[in-house]
């Protein structure tokens, strides 16, 4: 992948976007990290890359906008299969594919997959052959072997049946007609077994008395009462139609045709047991197929039937069928051969497979060295199953107590897995992505990962371990990544780790889009951009104001002159309205060792509310712009402070009132609550309480607070503060 093309337009909260990323070059250029402050594009971004992942389009849900989606690469389409999301929320993760796979050792797995596919042939045409002389199901076959036999394992079982003899002749006899569920509930009836031997012998008569009706294998009293039974109920013989039976002269009606079955029948009907036996045999067609079979065994074989049927001969019974089957199927000699065969062998792939895993060892070792203070330590609950693919990888977590004296092992989906915390809960995020990453690069799949916010709930040891895994991914020349954050500790680091500063980003908001373009002074900002342009800009000048407050509380500390002027320049004191722009650059040249002459005397003040007006006329705000959020925080938070000195002069009648405690605003607030409880401009102070009071003393070395706040939440706020009137 050379280029991605971005176009979007209402994806979720994307109204516009569009750009192009170039990943041609050195490692440092598969590679894009972009810094989004929270609520403007990152998540939308990563819900439209999981959408084309999937293969569906993103959605706009919130104004039901219709949504235009076109990403190419290299100028085509960008298949589903390339994009890889790692979401910075945690939901329900089951161990997946890629565990599998990256634990398969591809030669032991294909040599395994071929010794089976042979057995498994083999014994295919096993159950087929004693399908057709058991008439059992296919699937169900082997499963009623190893019952019957009391030995849980097929090859063993087949084994120690063709060791057997067959002593009986036993085929008449159709397994699945005998020990049919139906059919033994009959023939175990008490009544049956009493009466069986006599039943049977008349039964057989039936067939054989002068002026019988019925004919072996062919027209049976059961069948004889279905076609009966079906003439009368369809009015056959309501209008008058008799019937012809084979050796009588004259045809019979109902009643006569009832008679002659009575005395046919008489042999079994008159004894009221043998009349319920038959009536038991023919109420469905498993107990109907049952009386077919002994009406067609000579006397000698119904009377073995008989003997074998009894409750206490059943077991047996069941193991001489199939040794009889096993005797007359040479499928059965066939497996057996073929699967001793291949048994040592397959038992050495099995304990190999058990024993060598080196991707999956990397990868435990690898997250355990760099991820630090983590509960568990993960492993494979079945190696060998799922190295061979016989199934797929189940993760297997081990806790241990803080002594290591108490041990726990438990799955995923085990409820122990809850108890982890947010961050530990992301570690176990990117262990599964390890697994997805690993086995993308065994495939070789390109891949353009887009990963979202994944340092959020992380300490600092684990982001750092974090950044080396990402900068490893640059290695692989078919992965790009595009990195999303909102957190700029962490975009900064890895900008200054392994990102090229070209392909640092910034996500800026503009009338109806969101724009990229590249970061400034994304380290060490008051150095690098704003130390030497404070005469050209009058922007920067006031943002230098804080840093420099803060470097001379730190050398000389808070009594010192300069400090508590530049004091007066972030709160608003009774000195402040005085203090000119070449105050404050004498004040700068003799910290820093400069030597700007600016000669105006234009006060800081009114510097501050002149710029603070132009970025609020602004329409499009690109780049870090932190020096115009360091002012509007300052502006926003002097204006309130304007406010609130000038209502408390006015309710105490007080026009010399200065504020001259420490925390000046907030003690403002306080003494004003105090005054009037009922303040109607209580709820824009609180806004400026919580949006900007605390983030303007920020330093060199961590300004993330104020970054985070959008241009556009402090323009707002710089508005409604101003109208305010005393």
């Amino acid at each position: 992948m050379d280029t991605l093309h971005v176009n979007l337009t209402n994806c979720w909260g994307i109204q516009s976007l569009e750009y192009e990323f170039d990943f041609r070059g050195n490692n440092k250029a598969r590679a894009f990290a972009v810094y989004a402050p929270n609520g403007m594009m990152k998540s939308s971004f990563a819900k439209t890359f999981e959408a084309l992942s999937k293969g569906t389009q993103p959605q706009e849900e919130r104004f039901n906008r219709h949504p235009s989606c076109i990403v190419t690469s290299d100028g085509t389409p960008i298949p589903q299969e390339v994009i890889y999301v790692l979401k910075s929320e945690v939901g329900t993760r089951k161990d997946n594919d890629a565990i599998s796979n990256i634990l398969v050792n591809p030669i032991s797995r294909d040599r395994y997959i071929e010794l089976n596919k042979d057995i498994e042939e083999k014994k295919d045409k096993l159950i087929n052959a004693l399908q057709k002389q058991s008439k059992v199901g296919k699937k169900d076959i082997e499963d009623q072997i190893m019952k019957d036999c009391r030995i849980n394992n097929f090859p063993l079982c087949i084994s120690q049946i063709l060791s057997e003899k067959s002593e009986f002749e036993l085929k008449y006899f159709v397994y699945s007609t005998i020990f049919d569920d139906k059919a033994l509930e009959v023939v175990g009836n008490p009544e049956f077994l009493s009466n069986a031997n006599k039943f049977t012998k008349r039964y057989q008569e039936l067939f054989d008395n002068a002026g019988t009706i019925y004919k072996k294998g062919i027209f049976n009293p059961t069948k004889a009462d279905s076609a009966f039974d079906a003439l009368k109920k369809q009015g056959f013989f309501s209008v008058g139609h008799r019937i012809h039976l084979h050796g009588d002269k004259e045809s019979i009606d109902n009643e006569e045709l009832d008679q002659k079955l009575k005395e046919v029948n008489a042999l079994i009907d008159d004894d009221a047991q043998l009349r319920q036996i038959r009536k038991n045999l023919a109420k469905n067609a498993q107990t109907q197929a049952l009386t077919d079979l002994i009406e067609s065994l000579p006397p000698t074989e119904v009377e073995f039937l008989l003997e074998r049927l009894k409750p206490e001969n059943q077991q047996q019974f069941r193991k001489e069928l199939w040794t009889y089957y096993f005797h007359y199927c040479p499928e059965a000699t066939t497996y057996l051969s073929t699967f001793r065969d291949s048994e040592v062998e397959l038992t050495r792939i099995e304990q190999d497979a058990a024993m060598i895993a080196p991707i999956w060892t990397d990868i435990v070792k690898l997250f355990n060295d760099r991820f630090v203070d983590m509960p568990f330590t993960p492993s494979i609950a079945n190696h060998a199953q799922a190295a061979l693919a016989k199934e797929s990888a189940k993760l297997l977590f081990t806790f241990k107590d803080e002594d290591e004296s108490n041990t726990v092992e438990c799955l995923r989906e085990d409820p122990k897995m809850k108890t982890l915390s947010l961050g530990e809960e992301r570690a176990l995020n990117l262990l599964y992505f390890i697994f997805e990453v690993e086995d993308r690069k065994q495939k070789q799949q390109e891949t353009l990962f887009i990963i979202d916010d994944v340092a959020d709930s992380f300490d600092y040891k684990n982001k750092h371990a974090i950044i080396l895994y990402l900068k490893d991914l640059c290695k692989t020349d078919f992965f790009h990544q595009i990195i999303l954050s909102h957190n700029f500790d962490f975009y900064r680091a890895i900008s200054l780790g392994f990102i090229h500063r070209e392909r640092c980003l910034m996500a800026n908001r503009g009338v109806g889009l969101i724009s990229l373009a590249r970061a400034e002074g994304i380290n060490n900002v008051f150095v690098n951009m704003w130390k030497n342009r404070v005469s050209e800009n009058d922007t920067i000048l006031y943002a230098t104001v804080p840093f420099s407050r803060n470097l001379i509380e730190y050398t000389r500390g808070d009594e010192d002159p300069d400090y508590l002027k530049l004091t007066s320049l972030q709160h608003w004191k009774s000195d402040t309205s005085t203090i000119t722009i070449d105050d404050y650059i004498g004040i700068y040249n003799g910290f820093f060792g400069t030597t700007y002459y600016l000669d105006r005397n234009t006060t800081m003040v009114d510097t501050l509310f002149i710029q603070a007006n132009q970025i609020c006329l602004a329409t499009t705000q690109t780049g870090l712009n932190l020096e115009d959020k360091v002012l509007m925080s300052i502006a926003i938070r002097m204006k309130a402070e304007q406010f609130m000195i000038e209502r408390i002069r006015l309710i105490k009648t007080d026009p010399t009132y200065w504020c001259e405690e420490r925390s000046q605003f907030g003690k403002l607030y306080e003494e004003l609550m105090t005054l009037d409880a009922n303040l109607p401009e209580r709820s824009t102070l609180d806004k400026v309480s919580v949006t900007v009071s605390s983030n303007i003393h920020l330093n060199s070395f961590m300004y993330e607070p104020i970054l985070d706040l959008s241009i556009e939440s402090l323009i707002k706020l710089y508005n409604e503060i101003s109208v305010l009137q005393p």
